[in-house]
């Protein structure tokens, strides 16, 4: 098994290229269209503005390809979230996505600083603590004994990562599937809205949401252990506090099931003798007899 990770944000579509093209080793040019094109804008345009386009811009690469804009300026895909990030700072899709563009252990430099993949994430987090991609992606970096610290938050581990992508996006089927191929296989763990949910469960809720997701998993499958990250680096660029995430707890052990306890029916002398039982007039011998019967047959 594997974890899955939340792809780029944003509402375009990556161009996909060839085979022989990703092998190339001339990158494949793509051309702007206009209302991606930063360097056609009026100069006095914002730069949040100016933002939007190189993000755009950016979206439109794949594999081995490099945007063309019209000034004749060539750019790759991950210079052109980090020109974003520059002409906005608190630009959280696009630290994310910049974050997806790097390679395992490579490093940006932006604005003075430098930044590996965990750091971006966070960043994306402290800028949009509601971006449910950037939980479940920063927690695929993380291996079983690492933690993180978002802003003045608490420390939390992968789990509690995910736990908090489902907080804020009950709805991310990648957070569901994730948590469900971590956790010990025969444990529950107690989600932000209140349910108790063991691993099948939590995977069977993601293919719900999600069937493009995974197949149905063997009952022997082991969970997998991702693998472990690079230690987090912190930009020296200052950052702001964000909205302290609630810290949620997983039960270390499963949950014991439940005992159905069988009582046996009460004598009649704790009915008719015991101290706070039940009291029963008795008129005559038969209605006394009727009673015995009924309480004593063998059927009852």
């Amino acid at each position: 098994k594997h974890l899955f990770g939340v792809q780029a944000a944003g509402n375009d579509t990556r161009t996909s290229t060839s085979p022989l093209a990703a092998m190339s080793s001339t990158p494949q040019e793509i051309a702007a269209p206009p209302q991606k094109d930063p360097t056609i804008m009026n100069p006095a345009a914002s730069g949040d503005h100016k933002a939007e386009r190189f993000y755009g811009a950016a979206r439109l690469c794949g594999t081995g390809s490099v945007v063309k804009f019209q000034d004749g300026s060539v750019w790759k895909e991950k210079d052109l979230y980090a020109q974003a990030i520059e002409l906005n700072p608190s630009f959280a899709a696009a630290y994310h996505n910049l974050a997806l563009a790097l390679g395992e252990e490579e490093v940006i430099s932006i604005n003075g600083a430098d930044w590996d993949r965990k750091c971006l994430y966070k960043k994306a987090i402290e800028h949009d603590p509601s971006f449910a991609p950037a939980y479940v992606n920063l927690s695929g970096l993380m291996g079983p004994e690492d933690i993180v610290t978002l802003g003045a938050g608490p420390s939390l581990d992968r789990c509690a990562l995910l736990l908090q992508a489902i907080q804020v996006d009950p709805r991310c089927a990648m957070a569901y599937m994730n948590l469900g191929i971590l956790l010990p296989p025969h444990s529950v763990v107690k989600l932000p809205h209140g349910a108790m949910l063991s691993p099948t469960a939590l995977m069977a809720t993601a293919r719900q949401l999600d069937p493009s997701l995974a197949p149905n998993p063997a009952p022997s499958a082991v969970p997998a252990t991702p693998r472990k990250a690079m230690q987090i680096g912190i930009p020296t660029t200052p950052t702001s506090v964000i909205m302290t995430p609630q810290k949620l707890v997983m039960p270390s052990s499963p949950v014991a099931p439940r005992q159905v306890i069988v009582r046996q029916a009460p004598s009649l002398p704790s009915l008719l003798g015991s101290s706070g039982g039940v009291t029963v007039a008795l008129k005559t011998p038969a209605q006394f007899a009727s009673l015995a019967s009924g309480l004593l047959s063998p059927r009852q």
